[in-house]
């Protein structure tokens, strides 16, 4: 992945615009998208749920929704930038960075809880949301929105008993993402039963739509090129190799 550090200054320019076109990419779960925001709506939008290949299945799809105006009409590339799989992660992000540079254009880091709140208020959800996304273990990313869509607390990684005491507290919430099953799998509070709960996926259209909202509140503003949001460390370890010369 690209360093902002060595970014060219070109690929942080302003955007003059007031009626950007978005290309938005999302890897951040079981699921690989692109979206186009082009004329203030969603002009083009390609979704297919996968655990993994989303690294060949990305760019086929960004190609595909600009199709027309090409790369070349793009005012600003967003992507999710998790919490979510690790790998999914860093593919869509190298690529939006790599675009980004390429075009001479910014690009925009949008969170996946955020999405998902998005999602969810989109479908008609009101009232406080738990968004519950899955680590691949056995707890759970989670943020808390109150019905004004204010963060009630910083994301963070919890337990299911965790998770059903920041419900309790809320007085009941609506539950989506793509962890709820799982969760009310393990949970051991029978009112969890009364709780409205969603199963979604992340779709990189609720990026585009989040980016273009960002982009309009903030006009010109420099942006600042996206790092993936990890929770807690990877998991992964250097190889042998590489552990025997740290030893050294």
């Amino acid at each position: 992945m690209l360093d902002p550090s060595t970014d060219s200054l070109k690929s942080r320019k302003m955007i003059t615009t007031s009626d950007p076109t978005i290309l938005a990419l999302d890897a951040a779960g079981a699921a690989c998208s692109a979206a186009l925001w082009a004329g203030g709506v969603i002009a083009s939008r390609r979704w297919e749920a996968m655990d993994r290949g989303h690294a060949e299945a990305l760019m086929p799809m960004a190609r595909d929704v600009v199709t027309g105006g090409g790369f070349e009409s793009l005012d600003l590339v967003a992507v999710s930038i998790g919490p979510g799989a690790y790998t999914g992660l860093r593919i869509a992000i190298a690529a939006a960075r790599g675009l980004g540079l390429a075009l001479g254009i910014p690009v925009m880091g949008i969170g996946s809880l955020e999405v998902h709140r998005h999602l969810a208020r989109n479908d008609g959800v009101t009232g406080p949301v738990v968004v519950l996304l899955e680590t691949k273990r056995a707890d759970f990313y989670i943020q808390a929105f109150g019905s004004d869509d204010i963060p009630l607390a910083e994301p963070l990684v919890v337990g299911a008993a965790e998770v059903e005491q920041k419900i309790a507290s809320l007085g009941g919430a609506t539950l989506v993402g793509d962890a709820v099953e799982r969760f009310v799998d393990q949970a051991t509070d029978h009112h969890l039963d009364q709780i409205v709960r969603r199963t979604q996926a992340a779709d990189a259209a609720a990026v585009a739509t989040l980016a273009a909202v960002a982009f309009g509140e903030l006009p010109g503003a420099d942006i600042t090129p996206p790092r993936p949001m990890y929770l807690r460390p990877p998991d992964t370890s250097p190889p042998a190799a590489d552990r025997q010369r740290l030893r050294g």
